[in-house]
């Protein structure tokens, strides 16, 4: 899928720019940024069971894992494995849906999409989750994007503005 190659070609060319005098700019060495290759066949037939959207298993079949530690809070789109033992698999109350954790931040939101349709993609600060079912009446429990690649596009803008000028940005 071009779009994906031309997505980690712009992250890469940020990371390129911002890396680079990181430590000198910010006070402490940056953490390991990294876009893996495809995820393999099993990881990806593993999610069968979640239902994950297409474009989110197409996404696995050329990037497995985003790790940005020090893009603002840090974004991480996670590996199957680990969106395979997310404790969450709905949500109730301002949104009702099934979905599927992808991604998270390192301020402890996390980035879910509905099963099946893959949109939207909704972003759920820290709330309750019980018998797997997340809750809040955070303002920021939202939705965030319209399906995955407006949030790749999001994130990817968040990346170019924070290698930039350093301004943390939000998803």
């Amino acid at each position: 899928m071009a779009y994906i190659r031309r997505w980690r070609e712009d992250i890469t060319a940020c990371l390129d720019r911002l890396l680079p005098g990181f430590e000198v700019r910010f006070g402490y060495p940056p953490g390991r940024h990294t876009i893996g290759g495809p995820a393999g066949e099993e990881e990806r037939a593993s999610l069968a069971g979640m239902r994950p959207p297409d474009d989110l298993l197409a996404w696995y079949r050329q990037v497995r894992e985003v790790s940005l530690p020090d893009v603002g809070n840090g974004y991480f789109i996670h590996d199957p494995g680990l969106v395979l033992h997310r404790e969450v698999t709905s949500i109730r109350g301002r949104f009702t849906a099934d979905v599927v954790v992808f991604a998270s931040d390192g301020g402890g939101t996390l980035f879910a999409v509905e099963t099946a349709t893959g949109s939207p993609v909704y972003r759920l600060p820290a709330g309750e989750t019980v018998a797997s079912v997340y809750r809040s009446d955070d303002p920021r429990f939202d939705v965030v994007a319209t399906n995955l690649t407006e949030f790749l596009d999001r994130l990817r803008d968040t990346v170019e503005v924070f290698a930039a000028t350093g301004a943390p940005g939000d998803l």
